[in-house]
């Protein structure tokens, strides 16, 4: 009878209660032993059953109560808060703060078409970044334009499938599979066109998920030249393995042409070294470079060393209950070989996770309050394995008396903790050692080979 009464409370609970405070309460009961499995799935089936309620009544206030062109719109972004430090043998301790600010919206009349908008802060001539540092007397922070692109999926229109193709075109997010920031880092928002073909999108069965991608971004324009662009395509698949594991992976070529006058139109200083008395307008300080370059007689640079057609592969395995005491687990790998390097052109990052991430191991990108996720990331990325002005931005090696920018020539541990403190808040821990792979590869004036630790503290709200 006592079972009976605690079932019914908590059901009562789900009925009036936030779905996370109803989640938290039966997984509470059945951990004690109040509820067995059967009453703790009738506990969870009732706050499943109450969500589709919620979500009703909202659509109905929405319909009614709103204009209807109103509802046709959905918020989106997130304002983070970050510490972080630099710390060398030889380097004055650094500390700095940061902010990131990202909101827009999507705009979405049928279920075919929608365009999406995006501001964020940061420097809009770092491709890789939109943190903005505390600084300059408390000045106003930039913000300027991260997404605006539009999204094409037809269906019934066409007498197609829905979600069979998806096309998008602006300036956009990178949907290609990834499980790292091995190849693009998490900021970058190219421009250009990106379609997707979804084979097989389903609940049940061994794949889950088929889709291939394909890419075609604009990287510059150039009126006397030809423009540089990036082609490439990626083979993705979610399977299913029984109800222990899943398994993703994806393939893929990515193509960068006429890339040798970026170097030349951005990565110079000056237009006549060596007498440098003449700046170059076009010149960005923020691109962060450790590739290979080539200079003329006068050491003006002319190109890229080397070409890139980087050869992808990434892969995940998440396990549900890998040690049974209730915590999902998993290994992660993304590995890149540039076919077009003659050597130091290999890229790797491996590393495990655990806890209530579920996927993505290396962002844990928590749900439900009281999640948490931690990670270890084993990164060695050789000199031209891939293009360091669109790879991570936050591996680039320190010393006191020089930087090198850019993301590969390195080797790095990196360790995480997350946390989701109150709903969509999340908090995060973060920690790079970093060495360089070959100082004497280096485009800086590295001396010795000292250990960099970075450290990041942030906290996240999501909407």
């Amino acid at each position: 009878m006592h079972r009976h009464v605690v079932c019914a409370v908590a059901v009562a609970t789900v009925v009036a209660g936030p779905a996370w405070a109803a989640r938290d309460l039966c997984k509470m009961l059945r951990d004690k032993g109040v509820l067995n499995d059967q009453e703790y799935n009738e506990c969870v089936a009732a706050q499943e059953k109450e969500e589709v309620k919620g979500e009703s009544k909202t659509k109905e206030f929405l319909t009614t109560q709103l204009p209807m062109w109103l509802s046709k719109f959905t918020p989106l972004g997130d304002v983070r808060v970050r510490q972080e430090g630099f710390y060398e043998n030889g380097l004055n301790a650094r500390n700095r703060e940061r902010l990131r600010a990202r909101f827009g919206f999507t705009f979405a009349p049928i279920d075919e078409v929608s365009s999406t908008v995006r501001l964020a802060t940061g420097n809009s001539n770092d491709p890789i970044s939109t943190n903005q540092s505390f600084e300059n007397t408390f000045t106003g922070k930039p913000i300027h334009l991260d997404w605006a692109y539009l999204t094409v999926k037809p269906g019934k229109t066409f007498n197609l499938r829905p979600g069979l193709f998806t096309i998008m075109g602006g300036k956009m997010p990178t949907t290609v599979y990834r499980v790292s920031e091995l190849v693009w880092d998490d900021d970058l928002s190219p421009e250009g066109a990106t379609e997707i073909v979804t084979f097989i999108d389903q609940k049940e069965g061994f794949f889950r998920n088929v889709r291939l991608t394909g890419l075609q971004w604009v990287v510059d324009e150039i009126s006397n030249d030809q423009d540089p662009w990036i082609g490439g395509a990626q083979l993705a698949a979610d399977i299913a393995i029984g109800s222990t594991a899943t398994w993703s992976a994806g393939v893929a070529d990515y193509h960068f042409s006429n890339m040798n006058s970026v170097a030349n139109k951005y990565f110079n200083r000056y237009t006549n070294p060596p007498t440098n008395t003449q700046s170059n307008s076009s010149y960005n300080s923020s691109l962060a470079n450790s590739n290979d370059v080539t200079k003329n007689a006068n050491g003006l640079i002319t190109g890229y060393e080397y070409g890139f057609n980087i050869l992808n592969a990434n892969s995940e395995l998440n396990f549900a209950n890998p040690f049974g005491v209730g915590l999902p687990a998993g290994v992660f790998g993304d590995l890149a070989y540039n076919t077009q390097a003659s050597n130091r052109n290999l890229g790797f990052y491996v590393g495990a996770g655990i806890g209530k991430a579920g996927k993505g191991w290396y962002t844990n990108k928590l749900n439900n309050q009281g999640d948490w996720g931690a990670s270890y990331t084993f990164a060695r990325v050789e000199k031209d394995a891939v293009v360091s002005i669109f790879s991570y931005s936050d591996l680039a090696y320190v010393q006191a008396k020089a930087t090198q920018s850019g993301s590969t020539n390195l080797i790095a541990h990196i360790v995480r903790f997350d946390y989701m403190l109150f709903p969509n808040f999340q908090l995060t821990a973060k920690a790079h050692a970093i060495n360089a792979l070959d100082v004497s590869e280096s485009n800086a004036n590295l001396s010795g080979n000292s250990t960099l630790l970075r450290t990041q503290f942030d906290a996240a709200l999501r909407f």
